[in-house]
């Protein structure tokens, strides 16, 4: 029951903060449509993708291994910063020259390079403020990641906002974009050196051990980025760059939704799941099965707005009467955003349980399945090609790790859970579907009411989940001080 209450905790700060992180990218995203428009958006989008494809094992490589190392062994997390700051440092070097040498090398004109120039030192803000969050995630110190990304978002947003709206070029958002990235790392680094200290000199043993255990997590990073990344870069090539301003538009919104797990597998459960795995097989059961309960109640109702609210989001969003190209590229995106919800909770077994090196067997795989049928798709349906190979990895992900993940831990009572938010969704879709002809501002209130009472009535959520929480919630209440 303590474990359950920190999880409720953190989860209640989590969402706040998710809150208005998420708002704060929909003001920005606005802004894009309205002020940029789909040409520049498309080139903007294009150089965060770029650069996070090259410098994939900057941005994410090395913090699932530091959330569970430190988890287990708190004492180490000094030396586990330096370790994986210098780390970071030298392949930031590499990958930042690489990258300008590219952008010469491919004849990229003046405004691309300054993009890809600006984009790639904020992948290193980016990848300083992770290491700082991944280390206050395994100390379970969920509050300072939440607020450094609130105070990221919300200058982003802000700035953004008025300057775009005055006419601000391109490169200046993306010159904001950095200064947002470096105020979030300034923000989790100070909290962390006041509570913790800080050690400069790296150590050589975890250096070692951090190289010698990153394989698989940076071939699964291949993985992430291609299926993530490859498809805005391909048809950058095969297709112009107002094609990638449609898919961007339609994959930054799908980019953003990808918050639920990111609420609540890494910073929460995974250090939970890495302490059970060595104490309790039992309770590692029940923890993944309840986690894939709540993944399961989120996503379903989400994925199906994707579909049939898709005109009325793009319409409220972009205000513009081209990004309509966007409206079959964020129907295509919503399977995959399901069944990324659930890889997200499978990967997350694989690591917590010591079997990442079963990790290279989904990258390889959907190595050569993405980039395959992209090539396919692209000359054929150009962004909604793309898109659907995004939603087709994914599926192919959830069968392989079905296969991987040790049979015992495999949710399978959560299928009943599937079963019943899938019709509380479907109620809830036939709502939805009569009321398109209005805002999106009158549709989602009545599709959440119409989803909970659906949920409620079909019982969706296990009861032995609905009192557990309640014990959790009014035995928190109970030991507050009065």
């Amino acid at each position: 029951m303590n474990t359950l209450r920190k999880v409720i905790g953190s989860t209640a700060i989590s969402l706040i903060g998710q809150a208005v992180t998420w708002t704060s990218t929909l003001v920005l995203t606005v802004a894009y449509g309205r002020f940029l428009g789909d040409e520049k958006f498309g080139e903007l989008y294009f150089a965060i993708s770029l650069v996070l494809l090259i410098g994939f094992p900057i941005e994410s490589g090395f913090n699932q291994q530091v959330i569970r190392d430190v988890a287990k062994a708190p004492e180490k997390a000094l030396r586990y910063l330096s370790s994986t700051l210098a780390i970071k440092l030298v392949l930031w070097c590499l990958t930042y020259g690489s990258l300008l040498l590219m952008c010469r090398l491919l004849h990229y004109g003046g405004e691309q390079r300054t993009l890809v120039a600006l984009c790639g030192v904020t992948l290193l803000g980016t990848s300083i403020g992770n290491t700082f969050a991944a280390l206050h995630y395994a100390s379970q110190r969920v509050a300072f990641p939440v607020v450094g990304s609130i105070i990221e978002k919300g200058l982003d947003a802000c700035l953004g906002f008025i300057l775009l709206k005055n006419g601000a070029s391109v490169e200046t958002m993306a010159a904001v974009l950095l200064g947002g990235s470096m105020a979030n790392a300034a923000w989790q680094a100070g909290w962390f050196v006041s509570l913790k200290g800080i050690r400069l000199v790296p150590d050589p043993a975890i250096v070692r051990t951090l190289l010698r255990t990153s394989i698989p997590f940076l071939l699964y990073g291949v993985l992430g980025v291609i299926y993530y990344r490859i498809g805005t870069v391909l048809l950058s090539f095969m297709e112009s760059v107002t094609v990638v301003g449609w898919y961007g538009a339609a994959y930054r919104l799908f980019d953003t939704l990808t918050f639920v797990p990111a609420l609540i597998i890494g910073p929460i459960m995974l250090p939970i799941f890495s302490k059970y795995s060595s104490v309790s097989r039992t309770a590692l059961r029940q923890a993944v099965e309840k986690t894939m309960n709540l993944l399961v109640i989120c996503g379903l109702p989400v994925c199906t707005i994707m579909v049939v609210a898709a005109p009325n989001i793009i319409g409220f969003l972009y205000h513009r009467a081209e990004f309509t190209h966007a409206v079959p590229v964020l129907q295509a995106l919503a399977p995959g955003l399901f069944f990324l919800y659930t890889n997200s909770l499978l990967t997350s077994i694989l690591v917590s349980t010591g079997r990442e090196n079963r990790m290279p067997i989904l990258a390889g795989s959907a190595l050569v399945f993405n980039v395959s049928l992209n090539l396919v798709l692209i000359p054929l349906y150009q962004h909604v090609g793309a898109a659907m190979v995004t939603s087709l990895t994914e599926l192919l992900l959830t069968c392989i790790s079905i296969v991987l993940v040790p049979r015992y831990l495999l949710p399978v009572g959560s299928l009943r859970v599937v079963g019943k938010a899938a019709g509380a969704s479907l109620v809830m879709a036939l709502a939805v579907m009569a009321l398109r002809h209005m805002s999106i501002f009158a549709i989602l209130p009545v599709a959440a009411v119409v989803y909970l009472g659906a949920g409620l009535l079909l019982e969706a959520v296990p009861k032995e989940d609905l009192r557990a929480l309640y014990g959790a919630v009014r035995m928190r209440a109970e030991v507050q001080p009065q």
